[in-house]
């Protein structure tokens, strides 16, 4: 199916996959594999943008992750001859892939009672990530990630402007964090509604494919900016059921509360990072992108 291989996946499992289902068909295409009634998950990771180490380091975060209640993530599932990470052949190009547990549960929401739960969640991942070593291959420091988006929004027509939005901003908002270092550790990276489900009494994460080491504002900073890209008038009321649900775990810090609307401003630039380096958006769509930054760089901070 779709240029994947059951058979040589069976092979390299050890088990018998009779289905495969194309959930993600992004820049990492994602399967829902089925043997029997059971179920996991194959990612097959971008053909460039990633290296094994970089890999390696969100592999071993997930095996590493320490049982919390309250919450779980989708961990590796080993070949038999203990390989978290595949390679294989994939539409005739050579991709690494990795099994993971499937993590089954209804979708969040926005709405408060959920935005609370998964602001809890957030502060107790970053617990159970804490001490997990390796995340030198993955840092996630704000003032080169910007200047990494202004490198790649160079490609892109009519991106001048903003360009020189992120270049004024950056440096205030960045350029002290020595000086002013904020409560930092192991990040989901892609910390949103969609990269969790709720199993139960967990919220259960998946997705990590933009995880490393940076200050936790990242996780909270980029929830934050979903809620108010998408929800309008509401986005205050589960903004601030988001942080209390948070800030019920782990208090932020007086520099913290000040810096939050930072972080929902690198959220916005790292998603055109993203985009612009994948080439994944027509003319029309990059600038109704530009003038959403420029209304967001232009906004009062909303908490």
């Amino acid at each position: 199916m779709d240029g994947l291989d059951l058979e040589c996946l069976s092979r390299r499992y050890g088990c018998r996959f009779d289905r495969a289902e194309r959930v993600v068909a992004g820049v990492n295409r994602t399967y829902r594999l089925s043997s029997g009634a059971q179920h996991h998950y194959l990612r097959l990771y971008r053909p460039t943008g990633r290296s094994p180490a970089e890999i390696a380091f969100e592999l071993r975060l997930l095996r590493q992750c320490r049982p919390t209640p309250g919450i779980d993530v989708a961990r590796p599932i080993a070949t038999p001859d203990g390989a978290d990470l595949i390679s294989l052949s994939f539409e005739g190009q050579p991709r690494y892939g990795c099994l993971f547990t499937a993590l089954e549960g209804r979708p969040l929401t926005h709405a408060p009672d959920d935005m609370k739960r998964f602001g809890s969640s957030i502060a107790t991942l970053h617990g159970a990530l804490s001490g997990i070593v390796g995340s030198e291959t993955r840092p996630l420091d704000p003032l080169a990630l910007c200047r990494r988006a202004v490198e790649a929004l160079e490609s892109i027509a009519d991106s001048a402007p903003t360009r020189r939005a992120i270049e004024a901003w950056c440096g205030p908002a960045f350029g002290d964090a020595a000086r002013y270092p904020l409560p930092s550790g192991n990040c989901h990276g892609d910390a949103w509604a969609g990269n969790a489900v709720v199993q139960g009494s967990d919220i259960c994460f998946y997705d990590f494919d933009d995880c490393g080491h940076g200050p936790y504002l990242i996780d909270l900073g980029t929830a934050a900016w979903h809620l108010i890209a998408q929800d309008g008038p509401a986005a205050e009321a589960h903004l601030a059921a988001l942080i209390s649900g948070y800030e019920e775990v782990r208090t932020l810090e007086a520099g913290e509360q000040r810096r939050l609307f930072d972080f929902v401003k690198l959220a916005e630039i790292r998603s055109m990072l993203f985009l612009a380096a994948f080439n994944l958006l027509d003319e029309q769509q990059w600038q109704q992108t530009f003038a959403r930054a420029q209304a967001l760089f232009a906004r009062e901070r909303p908490f």
